[in-house]
């Protein structure tokens, strides 16, 4: 029997997390706006990502063209001239495409539909209030999923709300079967200033 390594291991856990999340998407597919060419989800955000992430991240890295990682470190150089801690834009994002797409982070795979707050409340992705995800049935003024418009909308499929947060999927069985450590947790900006690229 071959041993498999600690990244094939990911690998493995990645290609479930992927099976799983395009039936989630699939079943949410009336609320779902997401298409290439939309980066609004690349442009603002804090990517909370794990050491394990980060590694599979450059991986993806290495293998891009000199023009590209060029093109990465300057964005990366920008933000941390800037200071920038939160709701930047993804130094990976070039044109509008994520350069790193294959090795992208968790966080990334399941943004774009509903999911539960600490306190199991419901969050809408932020492009629901940018006429995308879920804005046919969200409610500005409350801030809430509205039942009335689901009806209203005459939606075939009744909104659900997905357990996604990197908490969830990391404790997955599957994880632990797999005997996955995730590292520690930080956000991309963080991982990039503490650790650099190649």
């Amino acid at each position: 029997m071959i041993k498999l390594t600690y990244m094939e291991n990911y690998e493995k856990f990645l290609k479930s997390i992927d099976g799983d999340l395009a039936k989630i998407f699939e079943n949410q597919k009336e609320y779902i706006c997401c298409k290439e060419g939309c980066s609004l989800c690349c442009e603002r955000g804090d990517y909370p990502i794990s050491a394990l992430e980060y590694n599979y991240m450059m991986i993806g890295y290495d293998k891009l063209d000199s023009e590209i990682k060029s093109k990465i470190k300057e964005n990366t150089n920008t933000l941390i001239k800037e200071n920038k801690e939160s709701m930047y834009v993804c130094p990976f994002l070039i044109e509008k495409r994520c350069s790193i797409y294959e090795n992208r982070p968790i966080v990334c795979r399941a943004f774009g539909v509903l999911t539960e707050d600490a306190k199991g409340n419901p969050t809408f992705p932020f492009c629901a209030t940018l006429g995308l995800n879920y804005s046919q049935i969200y409610d500005k003024e409350k801030n809430h999923l509205s039942s009335e418009l689901v009806e209203k909308n005459n939606m075939k499929v009744f909104p659900r709300i997905f357990r996604l947060s990197n908490k969830v999927v990391m404790n997955l069985p599957l994880a632990k079967q797999l005997n996955i450590d995730f590292g520690e947790f930080d956000t991309m900006i963080n991982f990039l200033k503490n650790k650099g690229l190649n």
